[in-house]
Formats: structure tokens, sequence, C-alpha cells
């Protein structure tokens, strides 16, 4: 994205210049309060907008000279809301949908189908109307019905929200998976938590404009840029920070990273 600027119909000024360049087979978060621009922005790479000025470039693609559907291909969006995605009757025609647009064969389309409902645990569902699996399960629906298409780049917005414990580990079993495929996978989300577990990189917005571009250990665990957007870094990170003056590494991003760190001073191990 190169001085990207987009201002909506009613006159609201979403993005303001941003530049910015997203790591291929990388998972990438974006965060910030709402209204920052966050969705704005991921909407520019698949079409779903077009800038007002500045350019966006997706895999060598000149984005807004495409449409929403040429670049489906390329680029799957999940949306927020599964009620702005599923229309199907049933959960095997809701993901067959894209794939048969894509022109696959009828044996390609059953494989994808299959292979994309077993990663979301729906395969037990083939049949199940979309509106009669829970909120969560719509979420998964949701994924499915994009990674059938097989897409190189995945854009998630906010796909933890209304997960349960075990929906949130089927999701980042989803990511480890993609990520062994080398997809580069856009993650719009508030859970700092969860970008702290399973994302490599992180964008954080305000009003419209980019404040931190960079890993996410660097930027999760720096508080000064975080609270430009109203954020906090993640509980287990705080502590970290708050052990530091002990020679505890400021940065770790999960329990399990700083009971090690702590084990390794209590064991002597030095830095």
């Amino acid at each position: 994205m190169d001085n990207l600027t987009y201002r909506y119909p009613n006159g609201h000024l979403a993005l303001k210049g941003v530049s910015l360049e997203i790591t291929q087979g990388r998972t990438t978060a974006v965060i910030g309060k709402n209204g920052t621009g966050k969705t704005t922005l991921a909407k520019h790479l698949n079409s779903l907008l077009k800038p007002t000025s500045g350019s966006v470039t997706v895999m060598g693609i000149d984005a807004s000279k495409r449409t929403t559907s040429e670049m489906a291909g390329s680029v799957g969006y999940v949306f927020q809301n599964p009620e702005d995605q599923l229309f199907e009757a049933s959960v095997f025609e809701e993901v067959a949908f894209g794939p048969r647009n894509l022109g696959m064969t009828k044996a390609q389309i059953k494989q994808s189908v299959n292979e994309a409902l077993s990663l979301v645990d729906l395969l037990p569902h083939v049949s199940t109307h979309p509106y009669n699996l829970t909120y969560g399960q719509r979420k998964m629906l949701c994924i499915a019905s994009v990674l059938a298409m097989e897409p190189q780049i995945v854009v998630l917005d906010e796909p933890n929200a209304g997960q349960d414990f075990s929906g949130l580990n089927r999701l980042g079993k989803i990511l480890e998976e993609l990520n062994r495929k080398n997809k580069t996978v856009i993650i719009i989300s508030h859970d700092i938590e969860f970008v702290a577990s399973h994302t490599n990189e992180a964008i954080v917005m305000h009003d419209g404009r980019v404040t931190a571009n960079d890993a996410t250990r660097v930027v999760l665990s720096n508080s000064s840029v975080l609270a430009t957007s109203a954020l906090r870094p993640p509980q287990v990170t705080r502590l970290a920070i708050r052990l530091s003056k002990h020679g505890i590494k400021n940065d770790a991003m999960t329990p399990e990273e700083l009971v090690e760190d702590i084990s390794r001073i209590v064991a002597g191990r030095g830095p």
C-alpha cells in the first residue's frame, strides 16, 4: 500500500496516507480500537473498496483495477459477521459456491469442500442449514468457504469473536495449517492475547494511520506505542515488563515463555 487514502461517500476520511508492506507467507495482525480504519484497510486487498488516492498492489496486481470476483481466487475475505456472508441452504453448498464459481471440476469441488470442512471441524454437518449452527460454527463455516477456494492470501475479520475455548483452539490450528502452507494471513482482532500467541507481525492503527508495523513481539511489548491507540500489552507481557528489573525479558508473549525465563533466572543461567 502506497500513500493509501480512502474517503467514504458520507465524507468520513477513514484512511490517511497509509504506506506499508505485508510480508508474504506470514501471519499479520491489524489491531487498534474501533473506528481506526482496520477493516477499511483490509477491504482494499480484494477490491471491496477502491482507493480515493494512492495505490494497493497485491501479488504484483493493481487491486484497484480488478473486481472483487477477479481477486477472489487470490484474496479470500472472511467477514466479521457471518450473516454478511452466508446464503446457501446447506453447509456443503455454502463451501462449494466459491470453488464452483472458480471453475473447479465436481471432483475438485468435493475434495476442496471436504478438506476445508475437516479443518474447521464441520465435516459431520455437511447437510445442515448454516443457520442451524451455533454462532461460533457459522464463523468457522465462513472460514471454510474461503479456504476451499485455496487463495494465497486470507483476510480474517475478528475470527475469534464469539468463539469458545474449543473454537479458539481450533482457530489456532487453522492458522498453523495456513502457515505450514505458506499462506499470507491477515487478522483483524481486538484479542491481544490471541494476537500474541498466533501472529508473526502486527500493525497498529490509530485515526486512519499506521502507528506501528513490526514483529508482534516488538509491537506488543511497547506500552507507549500501544497506548496511542488505547491498547495494552497482553497480561503476561505486562507482568514480564514489571519483572524486567530482576533480569526477566520484557517481551514474553505467552505464559510458557515467561515461566521458561523465570526458570532461567532461578537456575542462575543468566541472559
